[in-house]
């Protein structure tokens, strides 16, 4: 047994060097000191188990209530002191690479942070065996008294009036991020088993939540990487849930005013308010995926497509496409010489978000037949599905010949 540790009071200790948890009648254990340093009488108890969990409970549930890092941070050290009392705390961010740190945060005094980096970090017998074994040690378990006694990390505790040491590792999706720090003065009791039974539980939850905050605030870029690419699309996109009401507009959305999903002076939906809320209507009632409709602008005479997709199911959100089709009229779909008058037919059924059945339906044929329509339609076109043929009939330039319905379907 190494000098300065005390066997487990209960049970057999584990594999891992952390004692094994008792019962819930824990003793409580008074601790009762003179900080000689300022005359400071410290009373130190150990909670009873009943207090302990309502501790970690406290402080898990700020974790988990926690979404961005640095709100992960400030709930770290607004609940930390209750699971485990120190003198001071810290919290490193390591480079995964070099092991460099990143960035500190700590409620220590600066002094002592300089000296720790000064010559500390590179002697501290804590750090290394939290960096080697991935989990909680303290200082009078890691090494000899003396072989601590004399290490950098120890003297630089020393100038910020700490004796006492404990660090845990904290570990995202399998890599190392960073280290947890505690410190207690010579007044103050070393850290004990409970001590690093706590810390083991705040690595984990701390390592949980930065996972999750690390996730948030990268799905938070992407959004916003996303946003500043639509808005240099030249069509207007517009998003919104099944009860059409707006999530997203892009610039070009925002920019025409008659695009704008608002109603007017007189409470009146406008023509592209009245397509995207039809288009709903149907997505909801009908199971529709698509909903087309041709609109004409009054007052500048602009021809454009309302193109709305239902997105997937669990997300209950579409998103909304306006062409501009310029001075040009459009009442037909675009349609190619290649197909035939019923294979045109069938593809404008599949370009207006129709079933198989549906469709089969409208065109009075069985489903196999439309099924068998839309392979060749698929050949002739050179499309896999019926998104890449949604999509191909709408970039297409060109309109076909013979019979077809009318683009408001």
């Amino acid at each position: 047994m190494l000098p300065g540790t005390s066997a487990p009071e209960r049970g057999v200790g584990r594999r891992d060097g952390l004692p094994c948890v008792g019962s819930l009648a824990q003793v409580v254990r008074p601790h009762s000191t003179t900080d000689p340093t300022n005359g400071t009488r410290w009373s130190w108890m150990k909670p009873r188990a009943i207090h302990e969990q309502d501790a970690r409970s406290r402080f898990a549930g700020a974790l988990q209530s926690a979404l961005t890092l640095g709100e992960v941070e400030n709930a770290f050290f607004d609940v930390v002191q209750e699971v485990i009392p120190a003198g001071g705390f810290g919290l490193y961010r390591l480079d995964t690479d070099s092991g460099g740190v990143v960035s500190v945060r700590a409620e220590v005094g600066s002094d002592f942070l300089d000296d720790y980096e000064e010559y500390g970090r590179d002697d501290d017998p804590v750090l290394d065996f939290v960096l080697e074994q991935r989990r909680p040690i303290d200082s009078s378990r890691v090494a000899p008294v003396e072989r601590w006694t004399a290490c950098g990390a120890r003297s630089a505790l020393g100038v910020g009036g700490y004796a006492h040491s404990l660090e845990a590792p904290v570990v995202v999706s399998g890599t190392f991020f960073g280290t947890i720090n505690f410190a207690r003065t010579e007044a103050q009791p070393g850290f004990d088993d409970d001590d690093l039974i706590a810390a083991r539980f705040a690595s984990e939850q701390l390592s949980l939540a930065t996972e999750r905050a690390l996730r948030f605030e990268s799905t938070g870029h992407r959004a916003s990487m996303l946003e500043h690419v639509l808005d240099r699309v030249p069509q207007a996109v517009v998003v919104t849930d099944l009860d059409a009401q707006v999530l997203y507009r892009n610039r070009t959305a925002r920019d025409e005013p008659w695009l704008t999903v608002s109603p007017d002076v007189s409470g009146r939906l406008g023509p592209v308010d009245e397509s995207i809320a039809e288009a709903m209507e149907e997505f909801r009632r009908d199971g529709k995926r698509v909903h087309t409709r041709s609109l004409r602008d009054q007052r500048s005479g602009r021809q454009v497509i309302v193109k709305s997709y239902r997105l997937a199911d669990n997300d209950d959100a579409a998103v909304t496409l306006i062409f501009n089709c310029g001075q040009e009229t459009v009442e037909r779909l675009p349609l190619w010489d290649v197909l035939s008058r019923r294979e045109q037919e069938i593809a404008e059924l599949v370009s207006q978000g129709l079933t198989t059945k549906q469709i089969a339906e409208r065109a009075y044929v069985t489903e196999n037949t439309v099924k068998q329509h839309l392979k060749r339609v698929f050949a002739k076109t050179d499309v896999r599905n019926r998104a890449e043929l949604i999509q191909l009939i709408w970039s297409s330039g060109s309109r076909g010949t013979g019979q077809a319905g009318s683009a408001a379907g």
